[in-house]
């Protein structure tokens, strides 16, 4: 089984990437498991919602290159795991931008009854 655990916190020394190396350490001593963690903040994942993302929302333009990737990450995963810290009742923006840029139509829901489900809800 492969994990994607997928953070959101600024400060390596917080209590949010203290419960993801436990997750790690839990995942290493399951053998064959294998993981790996996407640190959007580390990583610096762009949450913006842009004008591109919104061509792409209305099918006039394709997935940027970077959340492709993100796509193919996630389809490598058996397992999602989401770590973020609570801020005012939500997850932090760029964890909620992550979700809103790559979770798109066509990949991970579909807003047409008529067209096919997507290849990530493949069994």
């Amino acid at each position: 089984m492969h994990v994607l655990i997928v953070t959101a916190h600024p400060d390596p020394r917080s209590y949010t990437h203290a419960a993801v190396a436990r997750l790690v350490a839990g995942q290493e001593t399951n053998p064959g498991a294998t993981h790996e963690v996407a640190d959007l903040a580390a990583e610096g994942f762009d949450p913006r919602f842009t004008a591109t993302d919104n061509e792409q929302f209305h099918g006039r333009a394709d997935d940027a290159d970077g959340i492709v990737a993100e796509q193919r990450r996630i389809d490598r995963a058996d397992m999602l795991v989401l770590v973020f810290p609570v801020y005012w009742w939500s997850m932090p923006a760029v964890m909620k931008g992550w979700i809103d840029r790559v979770f798109t139509s066509g990949w991970a829901y579909i807003d047409d009854p008529r067209r096919e489900r997507p290849d990530c809800w493949a069994g």
